[in-house]
């Protein structure tokens, strides 16, 4: 049984690679960033969901513009060998950070970093995002304590925006 959902897993994998290869272009040439893709049954039914963004964000109608856009590409491809809902949203504020690039752009920001393997103890990290270092690690000054973390990118599972609010 084991083996069997390695395989599903594979194979959910390797078509969300390939749905992204597909739709990043699309996505970018109507001027908006593909933040991130998700491939997931939901409640029994399969969600295609595309976190879209912006500079200054992006809208309702905006996201609406992209799902139209997207659809016909999907089709056409037919890798989804299922029924599906495409969803298209905003990342939010906790915004996913997938790429290298991501954590120079946002350098300086709170961010929460989840590692695969644990480091001086730990697999969960919040702190000030400081980029990257010749090596291409995430430079993380953790809190409390201002401690320097240095993080391989490869050994991350998963990282986001972490923005402290005020009221």
């Amino acid at each position: 049984m084991k083996a069997h959902f390695f395989c599903f897993a594979m194979d959910i994998l390797l078509t969300s690679a390939t749905l992204e290869k597909l739709l990043r272009p699309v996505v970018e040439d109507m001027g908006f960033e593909l933040v991130d893709l998700q491939l997931r049954s939901e409640s029994g039914r399969w969600v295609l969901r595309l976190l879209v963004d912006r500079p200054g964000g992006i809208t309702l109608d905006e996201c609406a513009r992209v799902s139209r856009e997207v659809s016909p590409h999907l089709e056409v491809a037919d890798l989804l060998h299922a029924r599906y809902v495409l969803e298209v949203s905003s990342p939010g504020i906790k915004r996913p950070l997938k790429r290298a690039e991501e954590f120079v752009r946002f350098a300086g920001q709170r961010v929460e970093v989840f590692t695969t393997e644990p480091l001086d103890g730990q697999k969960t990290f919040r702190g000030t995002n400081l980029g990257l270092d010749e090596g291409g690690n995430l430079l993380l000054d953790e809190e409390p304590g201002h401690r320097r973390i240095v993080i391989p990118i490869a050994g991350l599972r998963r990282a986001n925006l972490d923005p402290e609010l005020k009221f």
